[in-house]
């Protein structure tokens, strides 16, 4: 019966020989130094040390290296042919050097890893010519042998995560986890097999272990959620977790169970896809503490975030809901590539597509100026390996590859604006259901009539899904079970926005196609922030959105759809239209009720006051209020810097002397007594969050006030005092619960000048 078949052929030369350096570490016991490769060891690459005992338990193929401080060599030996063999040929250039290396003192043992089939025949004579020059010792481990450790050892599998995608993971998985595996990564079979395990990855990994926790940041299209994937193989390969997708800290304590320590929750995206979503964000610290109890019931958490949006969302964090966070190895910057992992990205997404053979070869001169481009990205790297990405006027030279690196986007949207009207049809299909559709498509009336208004039929529309499934789209299994389809990458999603905003005609049918909630989520009235592509409206159809878009409802927060629309996607413009069409509900939005800054109506009445399409009687009853909840009810939000447009110069300094006259004087008191009549489990520190952001508001209203500062200083050490709770410890993750963190390859970034890419086009 044969063994297990992890396709080492696909590694490529440079992670095949740091997958020997982890072989020799994890599975021999070994140190070793990598030779350099214009050192006269060889164009394959090689490792020089002295072996140590192997313990009692050696490895029978190297039984015969039982003296320590042998002097070794290990040499490696990589092909792209699927099922070749090692052949004589293939070890004669190695007979010389190994000879000068004996002479010099260190070569006493000789070995050759190869990911291909050794002939016993072909060991025979190998091991002759080898003795007859010096090395008391020989020994030569075939592609299979290495296969069948990888099989063994799940270090190995950790430190080479890319071989999750390689093999045949019914080998290494249960049952029960191979269900949730083929559900974890339907989508990310591409993915697994390009992967490259990066300082981040590994980084990521201690995090898990040490903390139960961490946030992956990076830039778009920077591989956050394959480093993420890649830890959750990890998860149900070494510590039998079981792993779920969850949206969010509602989903993640519906599924956790306090008693099972074993469980991993995966959030990608937790503070918004494309832009900061402050609902999302207000969910997780209203609920964090009970997140980190499952923490430190041994539960682990893995989250995803782009990188700016997570700035946005980072200041609505309180510090004591996110306590984590607090802890800076916790949260992981991906986007620090070094320049052999960008050159083994590459050419492992280059290997893995399928652009001709002929067009690698005129690429292949320039492959390392592109890797070494600024704007490198994994995603972007993908997409050039396929031809469905490539522009139709081709890409020719240097220059014209690092483009495609430096603008994505530009590339991306010609590429989509040239698809087949079916194809285009599917896309939207995707788009308009938000981002997410059920297989098999069976469209309403709704996704009818644009699949129609957009020149295909449903029949066809249904057969362009399989037709761009790994390019554009990809299938994912739900937790419920359900198959649907989604953009590969947010960033497809972003693109195709872009395209759909270049014609007026096909932007009308996505207008007639979307729900309110979609109309809010989706397009882009003007709103001064464009990171992250939405679909932008131009203002000769502002009405059309006004009209539709009602005022939220009374009881929604601040951070619901429709009041963060349109407090951060509109235009003064848009805004001014919009009061128009709903200027009888604008007298009820200054009826609003304490916790200013969790209302929506203040922040949305500051921005319309901005636009000047606020009526003045609207603006100061609605300023009568935050001023009575500010002095009466000790309310910060006064202070927030989206409700101070609503007031006039006069107003601001009223407010600010009734602060110091009837307030500050016994603000201690009116804090205590506020406190103790709050019925609520909540912490200590917990229930003086309110006041602290109260003396904060004051303080940053009185900078050049040093008596009002002073007392400011007064009040927050009565608060410190107050809140302070010594038995209110946090809890660190379950004992028995970790894992040694991953130890990394032998570096190849000083490897001389061997080019990464020699055979990036064979087999292609």
């Amino acid at each position: 019966m044969s063994g297990p078949d992890y396709e080492l052929h696909k590694l490529g030369w440079r992670a095949f020989q740091d997958l020997c350096a982890v072989v020799l570490q994890e599975t021999l016991g070994q140190t070793f130094t990598a030779f350099a490769d214009t050192n006269d060891v060889g164009q394959d690459g090689a490792f020089h040390g002295v072996w140590t005992s192997p313990g009692d338990d050696p490895v029978p193929e190297l039984k015969q290296f039982v003296s320590p401080a042998l002097r070794v060599v290990v040499q490696c030996k990589f092909s792209v042919d699927s099922s070749g063999t090692l052949s004589p040929s293939d070890l004669r250039d190695e007979l010389d050097k190994v000879a000068e290396l004996h002479e010099r003192g260190l070569c006493d043992g000789y070995i050759v890893l190869t990911n291909l089939r050794i002939t016993g025949q072909t060991r025979a004579w190998f091991d002759e010519e080898v003795r007859r020059r010096g090395p008391k010792v020989v020994a030569m481990l075939p592609g299979p042998w290495i296969c069948t450790q990888i099989e063994k050892n799940w270090n190995l599998r950790r430190y080479v995560p890319r071989v999750y995608g390689l093999g045949d993971l019914t080998s290494i998985l249960d049952e029960r986890r191979m269900r949730q595996a083929r559900a974890l990564l339907t989508s990310l079979t591409r993915e697994l097999e390009t992967f490259v395990p990066t300082g981040a990855y590994r980084d990521a990994s201690d995090a898990l272990t040490d903390h139960g926790f961490v946030l992956l940041l990076g830039e778009p299209a920077s591989g956050k959620s394959t480093i993420a994937a890649m830890l959750c193989m990890t998860a149900l390969d070494n510590w039998q977790c079981d792993v779920m997708r969850v949206d969010g800290p509602d989903d993640l304590l519906a599924h956790w169970n306090p008693d099972d320590p074993r469980q991993m929750f995966w959030v990608d995206d937790a503070f918004g896809s494309i832009r900061h979503e402050p609902h999302l964000t207000d969910a997780w610290v209203r609920r964090m503490p009970e997140v980190m109890a499952a923490v430190g019931h041994g539960a682990r958490v893995l989250m995803t975030s782009r990188d700016y949006i997570y700035r946005d969302a980072r200041p609505r964090m309180k510090e004591y809901s996110f306590p984590r966070l607090k802890e800076q190895q916790v949260v992981i910057d991906i986007t620090q590539l070094s320049g052999s992992e960008k050159e083994q990205m590459l050419y492992n997404h280059l290997k893995a597509g399928d652009q001709p053979a002929a067009v690698l070869n005129e690429w292949r001169p320039h492959l390392r100026a592109v890797a070494a481009a600024r704007r490198f990205q994994p995603e972007v790297a993908r997409r050039l390996s396929l031809q469905g990405f490539a522009p139709m006027s081709g890409l020719r030279g240097e220059d014209a590859l690092v483009s495609y690196f430096e603008h994505p986007n530009e590339f991306l949207v010609d590429v989509l604006d040239g698809v087949e009207p079916a194809q285009r049809a599917a896309l939207a299909a995707i788009y308009l259901s938000g981002g997410e559709l059920l297989a098999p498509f069976a469209p309403d009336e709704r996704l009818t009539a644009a699949v129609t208004a957009l020149g295909a039929t449903v029949a066809e529309t249904a057969r362009a899904f399989a037709a761009i499934d790994g390019t554009f789209l990809s299938q994912s299994t739900r937790t419920d079970g359900n198959t649907v389809w989604r953009f590969h990458h947010p960033t497809i999603r972003e693109g195709f926005a872009a395209s759909v905003a270049r014609d007026i005609s096909t932007l009308s049918v996505y207008l007639e196609g979307m729900t309110v909630d979609e109309l809010v989520s989706q397009l882009d009235c003007g709103g001064p922030d464009q990171r992250g592509t939405l679909v932008r409206v131009p203002p000769a159809m502002y009405s059309r959105i006004a009209s539709r878009v009602a005022p939220p409802e009374r009881h929604e927060w601040s951070t619901g759809r429709r009041a963060w629309f349109l407090r951060t996607r509109c235009s003064d413009e848009f805004l001014r239209i919009w009061a128009e069409a709903h200027h009888a509900a604008l007298p009820r939005m200054a009826d609003f009720g304490m916790m200013i800054e969790a209302m929506w109506q203040p922040a949305v009445l500051g921005r319309l006051n901005e636009a000047a399409a606020l009526p003045e009687t609207v603006r100061r009853s609605a300023v009568e209020r935050i001023v009575q909840y500010g002095i009466d009810e000790l309310d910060p939000g006064w202070a927030d810097a989206s409700v101070m447009g609503l007031f006039s110069a006069e107003e601001r300094v009223d407010l600010l002397k009734r602060l110091e006259e009837e307030v500050l004087p016994e603000l201690e008191q009116r804090i205590d007594d506020q406190v103790s009549s709050i019925i609520s489990d909540m912490t200590k520190e917990e229930l003086y969050q309110a006041p602290r952001d109260y003396v904060a508001a004051i303080r940053g209203a009185f900078t050049q006030r040093s008596e009002v500062l002073e007392r400011c200083d007064q009040v927050e050490d009565h608060i410190n005092d107050r809140a302070f709770d010594e038995d209110e410890d946090g809890e660190s993750p379950a004992e028995g619960s970790r894992l040694a963190a991953p130890a990394g390859p032998v570096s190849t970034e000083s490897l001389g000048p061997r080019d990464p890419f020699e055979d990036v086009a064979a087999g292609h």
